[in-house]
């Protein structure tokens, strides 16, 4: 049966955010990036001073499974926000978190999560400084997170130009073994690439390159062409896998032609760093098989693409 144009499916989760926010519109002057990016970004305490705002959630049997390590539960809902922050160069200043839990839940498992956001909030500098508690029919986890940049703007997604090159951190794909659950995220590569003026346009990849490049190519007006010989994969994993995969939380992101090699000279990271193509005049991409759009929640397609085919524990 064909979904109906007003389906979630038809509309996928592009579709279903324009339906939902097309008619918002920010009434203060504080308000300087809203829907459309990793982030809202909001006027700070003075001159080059931005607050960035974000809320994730993780959902049982949707991000992770029953049998699934508690700590690694919290890291997870804790870590995905945190990627957002270092999607945009920013750092984290403090989280508020809601858990949603059915009635019979152990104490037990729960204290075992709170203890993995715990970990990884002492890890990367965020303070946990409240929440609220609901009963839902399955278990989640959202974290609203504040983040700050201080000194140096943030790096939209819409900063891309054609003749910039494309580059993302570390190996793509085969992320629902495990991985997604361990990830770490680029905070500290994120604020350099921000504070050094080396990215031009930035982002997380999150739903997988297939669908998140796009998505930057978009907001920047301009197009792209990949070099597939040259996208980083996980050992073991397809190049189909590495482009659509998702949960890979590697920075995406372009570089002036002109610093491009300069960029390679002076990564002061351990974390891999690749050169994986160019962006282009015009909004048209060339057609790819192997790109099926990366993971959506909703909009399914043939062969089952667009949903996450196993969750790891």
């Amino acid at each position: 049966m064909k979904a109906r144009a007003s389906s979630l499916q038809a509309l996928g989760e592009k579709g279903l955010l324009h339906v939902l926010t097309r008619h918002w519109k920010a009434r203060s002057k504080r308000v300087l990036t809203g829907v459309g990016d990793d982030c809202a970004v909001l006027r700070g305490e003075g001159k080059d001073h931005y607050l960035l705002f974000k809320t994730d959630a993780v959902v049982e049997n949707v991000h992770f499974t029953r049998q699934a390590a508690p700590e690694k539960i919290g890291r997870k809902a804790l870590a995905r926000a945190l990627s957002d922050l270092a999607a945009m160069g920013a750092m984290p200043v403090a989280a508020v978190i809601t858990l949603g839990l059915r009635a019979d839940e152990s104490p037990q498992r729960l204290r075992a999560i709170y203890r993995g956001m715990e970990k990884t909030a002492k890890t990367y500098g965020v303070d946990l400084v409240g929440g609220e508690t609901t009963r839902a029919e399955q278990l989640f986890l959202n974290i609203a997170l504040l983040g700050e940049c201080r000194g140096y703007r943030p790096v939209l997604r819409s900063g891309a130009r054609a003749g910039d090159f494309l580059f993302v951190t570390g190996r793509l794909g085969g992320t629902q073994a495990a991985r997604h659950l361990t990830f770490e995220p680029r905070l500290a590569e994120g604020q350099w690439l921000a504070r050094q003026s080396f990215a031009t346009a930035l982002m997380d990849l999150s739903d997988g390159l297939g669908a998140d490049l796009p998505r930057l190519a978009e907001a920047s007006g301009v197009g792209f062409q990949l070099d597939e010989s040259a996208i980083p994969r996980a050992r073991g994993v397809s190049l189909q896998a590495a482009l659509n995969d998702g949960e890979d939380y590697e920075l995406l992101f372009t570089v002036k032609a002109a610093r491009a090699e300069t960029l390679k000279k002076v990564w002061p990271f351990a974390t891999p760093l690749h050169c994986i193509g160019v962006m282009r005049k015009g909004r048209k991409n060339p057609a790819d098989p192997l790109i099926a759009h990366g993971f959506d929640h909703f909009k399914q397609r043939r062969g089952g693409a667009g949903f996450r085919r196993k969750l790891g524990g």
